[in-house]
């Protein structure tokens, strides 16, 4: 059973590109532009679209990891389909990220490209997204467009959506610097969302007094080259050691923008760290909720966002005692972190994205300056609250480490000592 709708119907929940996109049947959807574009918000609408309104699908959502899609895309979907009020029309399953429409059995099914075996067991695919497209190989991109074949009942197409960050990507002499009869580019910017607010585009507006490659990318959505780069050395990992020498948390606070809450540890000179939560128009308590669901212990050692103390002592009511306020050098605490081995699990995936975007501020001559852009960096706050602060009380801690610990500032436990006991995994 499929439903007869009326694309008119969907033209006031969307943007005018995303509207666009809802009528374009070539095999190759190339998405590309600005911040705050509703590029990926408007893709979910149009495979949910066809999903409702066409038979036999299964579309297959994809990126360049399989632990980035739940916290994405997959959840992006959700969103849209609580947002329509169709909860009741879907079946969605956490487990292995797929949804399916009860009405019709038709499918969206999640594959990271780096989960090969699951990936080849995925057949009958009738439409693909590559969400974050530069992040994957060419080859990549070769390999699932020869997945998508055979006859179907409806137009069979490729989608892929991205920031132009880098000029020398595979996919500007794919798409750009070679026309392809088949491909359709649909390029979009913040002044193509109608339903974002004011405040974000003066921040993509201010941009362009700041670093022109910034403003080129996130508010023109032009080729860029990330000139001026802060952190541009990090590692990909599947998930967090669980031997180390300390842990910490870092909070950073917003509403409007993110809030956010990263887990760090540190082993010798190498920091690890996840992004835990990241999301907008949340409340603290919002946060504490997700921290005792996610089993964060209450005796462990979280650094905040020292410009909402308030916010700071709902969490220690919350029962988080050793919720404190965080050092705010922004300067040392990017060469504390730059100074060490970073490495960062794939599912973080807004810290990731951060950390490819986060530059210092360029003179009239294009020459880095020793000033960051205030710009995407809730995520990178939380983590230089979380180790920078750690480290500093650590050295403070080693200074009076010979006095008795009943004199170690109210800590029922010092976590400077031993670097794989049990005790350590209690923080």
């Amino acid at each position: 059973m499929t439903y007869s709708i009326d694309l008119s119907e969907f033209e006031s929940l969307m943007t005018v590109k995303g509207y666009e996109m809802l009528k374009i049947d070539s095999r190759y959807l190339v998405g590309y532009g600005g911040a705050g574009s509703s590029k990926s918000y408007s893709t979910a609408q149009k495979i949910l679209f066809r999903i409702l309104s066409e038979d036999d699908h299964r579309f297959l959502i994809t990126r360049k990891t399989a632990r980035s899609l739940k916290r994405s895309v997959f959840q992006l979907f959700r969103d849209i389909i609580s947002q329509w009020d169709l909860s009741d029309l879907f079946s969605v399953n956490l487990s292995d990220l797929s949804i399916v429409c009860k009405a019709n059995h038709n499918q969206i099914v999640m594959s990271g490209l780096d989960d090969v075996e699951k990936l080849k067991s995925i057949t009958g695919i009738t439409g693909i997204w590559i969400e974050e497209a530069t992040e994957v190989t060419e080859d990549d991109f070769t390999q699932l467009d020869l997945r998508l074949r055979g006859h179907t009942s409806n137009y069979k197409q490729i989608i892929l959506t991205f920031n132009p960050v880098s000029s020398q990507s595979w996919i500007k002499k794919r798409f750009f610097d070679n026309i392809d009869s088949d491909a359709t580019v649909i390029h979009s910017t913040f002044n193509d969302n109608q339903f974002i607010d004011d405040r974000y585009k003066d921040v993509l507006n201010k941009l362009a007094g700041q670093n022109k490659n910034l403003h080129d990318v996130y508010a023109k959505g032009m080729w860029g080259d990330r000139k001026g780069l802060i952190f541009d050395n990090f590692t990909l990992i599947e998930d967090l050691p669980t031997d180390y020498e300390f842990r910490t948390y870092g909070i950073d606070f917003g509403y409007n923008h993110p809030q956010t809450l990263i887990e760090a540890r540190i082993i010798g000179d190498s920091i690890y760290v996840r992004e835990l939560f990241y999301k907008s128009q949340t409340l603290v308590t919002n946060l504490i909720d997700f921290m005792n669901q996610e089993g964060i212990k209450e005796d462990s050692i979280i650094y905040a966002d020292s410009a909402n103390p308030d916010k700071i002592v709902t969490i220690q009511n919350a029962g988080y005692r050793r919720a404190t306020g965080a050092k705010k050098d922004v300067l040392a605490g990017i060469d504390f972190v730059k100074s060490k081995k970073l490495y960062v699990t794939e599912d973080s995936v807004n810290l990731i994205k951060e950390l490819g975007i986060y530059s210092w501020k360029l003179d009239k001559e294009g020459k880095p300056l020793e000033v960051p852009v205030k710009l995407f960096d809730d995520a990178l706050d939380a983590l230089r609250y979380a180790v920078f602060t750690g480290e500093k009380i650590k050295i403070s801690l080693a200074v009076v480490g010979k006095r008795k610990q009943s004199d170690m500032r109210g800590f029922s436990e010092s976590p400077f000592r031993g670097s794989t006991s049990d005790r350590f995994r209690g923080f």
